[in-house]
């Protein structure tokens, strides 16, 4: 073998192994998770998807991202969420999302209103978020946990009165 073949071989070896490693590491984490008063579907950004918020007298921010943008900031919305099949349907409002080009949606309710939805997101393998923009799927593997800890944190917020 010349020194120009072996130079090639080496390249070629190494390129293989460069291709195998990036083929078995994954783009981004992607995981459900709670902070404070938040838990939802997140990547090494943050959370995305579908969210849910603790608020003020117990009120619940169910927040949709992931849509392009272009939805007219507080516009209404009906926004679907099928949980292995099982439907729920959702009035929400259209915010302008921080990221240029983006926007959100978000739906307020109480823990009582959303505990169907929630149960069955605790539960369930993967959700279908359909909005006026498209629609798209995440996986359910960890939802259990942080929404337990939603349901927790939000419990125990006294609410005014």
């Amino acid at each position: 073998m010349t020194g120009y073949q072996t130079a090639g071989l080496a390249l070629s070896v190494c390129a293989v192994i460069v291709a195998a490693a990036g083929a078995v590491l994954p783009a981004k984490a992607q995981s459900w998770t709670w902070s404070d008063e938040t838990a939802g579907f997140a990547d090494a950004g943050g959370y995305t998807g579908l969210s849910f918020r603790c608020g003020p007298d117990g009120e619940i921010a169910m927040i949709f991202s992931g849509f392009p943008g272009g939805l007219q900031d507080g516009g209404g919305y009906t926004v679907g969420v099928s949980v292995d099949g099982l439907a729920f349907l959702y009035e929400a409002t259209a915010r302008d999302d921080e990221a240029e080009g983006a926007s959100i949606l978000v739906s307020r309710g109480s823990l009582a209103g959303l505990a169907e939805l929630i149960a069955a997101l605790r539960k369930g393998r993967s959700a279908e978020i359909s909005g006026p923009a498209g629609r798209y799927t995440i996986p359910l593997t960890g939802s259990g946990k942080a929404l337990e800890a939603l349901q927790r944190i939000c419990g125990e917020r006294p609410t005014r009165n």
